[in-house]
């Protein structure tokens, strides 16, 4: 069920990685799309949190936003449900974010390995990780940064900035954060809540969250995505849920590249920054490592529902637990 009355911003890019007006066709220009952002991602004084999504493979853009709605209505309900669990949230109040790609090839039902070339297409040669490194950098730009001060763990002032990632959008949000690192040149990050802070970046990324990343189980010890373990804007570990089930990562991904993906086994290297832990259950708070980078979370037991031909528990992640580990990542952040 979704809310009706929840409102998210959408966001569209074109599949050489132009960000796209409001009418689905015509590409904003270069030098617009500051005031683009401007217009369509006003933030509002008093949201505490902002939550960015990139879905995944084989998804329209109607679906795109349906699924939006259904993620961020579980945020919602859940929050309000029991806030005592997130209780260093203060007044609560988000501003949610979707960002629609073209996930599939109409001729091809089961298109993996063309939407993968179209990823690192959009990656390395096209526009979207300048385009969502100037969305993140929009917001920091207009947001209240958290205050750093003794008592941010007691109950931190400021916006907080979360992206999540599916399939391949966790690819692009990876991109994205290198880029926006490579452009920034001077100032410190805002936050006390982890220890990655680096004086060269002048803001923070609060959480990064995959579910069911397309990536090879191994990405992190190879070129580009390696670098997401230096300093970079990115100041909280990279939680990455895994499953099995997930047919789309394990036999369509194997197939493609060699190996099984992250999202069905779980990052495989660098074996130091690695953390694991399962998901849990919505009564059950998250103690996150502190000196982990990466965390590989175990749904085996809860991502388990999919048509196996057509991708398995690919999709398996609206659920409640799911809000929960983004809720606790957003505690996690003050």
């Amino acid at each position: 069920m979704t809310n009706a009355n929840l409102h998210v911003d959408l966001l569209d890019i074109n599949a050489d990685g132009h960000l796209l007006q409001p009418d689905g066709r015509t590409t904003v220009p270069h030098e617009s799309v500051p005031q683009y952002l401007e217009q369509h991602l006003r933030l509002r004084e008093e949201t505490t949190d902002i939550f960015l999504y990139v879905h995944g493979w084989r998804t329209s853009a109607d679906a795109a936003t349906k699924n939006a709605h259904k993620l961020f209505t579980l945020v919602d309900s859940l929050m309000a449900q029991q806030p005592h669990a997130y209780a260093r949230i203060r007044d609560f109040q988000p501003q949610y974010v979707c960002v629609r790609w073209p996930s599939a090839d109409k001729w091809l039902p089961l298109d993996y390995e063309t939407i993968r070339d179209r990823t690192e297409s959009m990656s390395h040669d096209g526009h979207v990780p300048r385009i969502l490194g100037s969305v993140l950098g929009y917001f920091n730009d207009h947001r209240e940064p958290p205050e750093t001060n003794p008592d941010v763990l007691a109950g931190a002032y400021g916006q907080y900035l979360h992206c999540i990632g599916h399939s391949f959008g966790s690819r692009f949000l990876l991109h994205a954060i290198l880029q926006a690192t490579a452009r920034l040149a001077a100032g410190g990050p805002d936050t006390l809540a982890w220890n990655w802070e680096d004086t060269a970046y002048p803001w923070t990324l609060d959480s990064l969250t995959l579910f069911q990343a397309a990536l090879p189980a191994d990405s992190f010890s190879q070129p580009p995505y390696r670098d997401i373990l230096t300093h970079n804007v990115l100041n909280a570990p990279v939680v990455m849920t895994y499953s099995p089930s997930d047919t789309a990562l394990g036999f369509y991904h194997e197939r493609s590249e060699k190996q099984v993906a992250l999202g069905y086994l779980g990052a495989t290297a660098p074996p130091q920054h690695i953390g694991r832990l399962a998901i849990n259950d919505i009564q059950t708070p998250y103690e996150l490592p502190k000196h982990k980078r990466l965390l590989n979370v175990d749904a085996s037991q809860l991502f388990v529902k999919g048509n196996r031909l057509l991708g398995g528990a690919h999709s398996d992640f609206y659920r409640p637990e799911a809000a929960h580990l983004l809720l606790s990542l957003a505690q996690a952040a003050r």
